[in-house]
């Protein structure tokens, strides 16, 4: 009897957000992703580079993968099981770039370099003629009647000879490398994202990339619009004391709402993301990083592909979850519109059960 009146009281009781920071910021994970692109041509050649700038050049081109440098990114994710796998988004892992973009820039670099050869072969082609002037004036011609006519030059045109033939190889070089760019068919080239993701810790210190625990990438989302992905430390083993973040699975009982009636997220419902908004930049205290706890309301009725809410974030946010006051999670945050920080997306609970099911 009494054991059935403590089941019936012991309903789901609503939570304060410092209760459920106090409780879920440990399952909280700052994501580090150090990320450069490989550009392959069709003839095998490859160049690198980090991105693309605002006006769409290539930044920090290399012609070999030693000496890349490589772009840094600061995102979030959380743990799903005691394995050391955590959810974040696709774009975290896998940071798109224009393929349109880079095969425009590339042709536009090739053309470039055609005009920039052509220019060298000038400024070769005036050399050369200014060579055979000092070796013409350095020749002078003679006329009698045992010999005819006969010429005779000064030692220097021997040197004057030698760099024209110097002069001469090189020019035929640049004209054998403009054929070659002219050759290359921008369309075949492929592009590919090398990424080094690595996590650190509620409440522990970082201060160098080398403190970030690496990760591997297991999954990411094949459907288009869910953007998810999954990792995973490579030691597999989720840190001890770590929140584990899951879906809901009770039912609730006579005196609180269903699991139904709470998964179905409603207007001005009260939601709260934990994160690291502006990555290293806001996460650094004297104790640690920390992740950082902010509330909003759903703001328009989900579909079946994003939830919108009034949730304040900046950039670092990406993969942070998002929780209802009960501490379930309801949506895994992955976007913002630009301009503003009042209206923000999350994939919804049904896509990232799919996802963690293998779907």
């Amino acid at each position: 009897m009494l054991a059935g009146v403590a089941a019936l009281t012991s309903c789901l009781r609503e939570k304060t957000a410092q209760d459920i920071y106090n409780e879920q910021a440990s399952g909280v994970a700052l994501v580090l992703n150090q990320y450069y692109y490989s550009a392959r041509f069709p003839d095998g050649s490859v160049i690198y580079f980090s991105g693309l700038d605002e006006d769409g050049d290539l930044r920090d081109i290399a012609f070999d993968r030693d000496s890349v440098k490589p772009s840094t990114a600061f995102a979030t994710a959380f743990f799903v099981d005691n394995s050391g796998s955590l959810l974040t988004n696709r774009h975290v892992v896998n940071p798109e770039i224009s393929t349109k973009d880079v095969k425009s820039y590339v042709q536009k670099l090739i053309k470039a370099l055609q005009a920039y050869t052509e220019g060298l072969q000038i400024a070769m082609a005036e050399r050369y003629k200014e060579l055979q002037d000092r070796i013409d004036a350095n020749t002078s011609i003679y006329y009698d009647e045992y010999r005819g006519y006969y010429a005779t030059e000064s030692p220097e045109n021997d040197y004057l000879r030698s760099e024209q033939q110097e002069l001469s190889d090189r020019f035929d070089e640049a004209q054998e490398y403009i054929d070659e760019l002219s050759t290359i068919d921008v369309s075949e080239l492929t592009l590919d994202v090398h990424c080094e993701v690595g996590v650190a810790y509620h409440d522990t210190y970082v201060t160098k990339p080398e403190d970030f625990k690496p990760c591997v990438v297991v999954r990411q989302s094949s459907v288009e619009g869910i953007d998810l992905a999954l990792i995973r430390l490579k030691n597999k083993t989720t840190p001890q004391g770590a929140y584990v973040f899951s879906t809901p699975k009770d039912e609730g009982n006579i005196f609180g709402p269903s699991r139904a009636e709470r998964e179905k997220l409603a207007i001005s419902q009260p939601l709260v993301l934990i994160g690291y908004n502006h990555g290293m930049q806001l996460a650094a205290t004297r104790e640690g990083i920390k992740a950082q706890l902010t509330t909003g309301n759903v703001s328009q009725q989900p579909d079946d592909n994003r939830v919108m809410y009034s949730i304040p974030m900046l950039q670092g946010s990406s993969g942070s979850p998002v929780v209802n006051l009960y501490g379930e999670l309801v949506a895994v945050n992955f976007a913002g519109m630009n301009g503003t920080q009042s209206f923000n997306f999350g994939v919804p609970l049904s896509r990232i059960n799919e996802f963690l099911k293998g779907h």
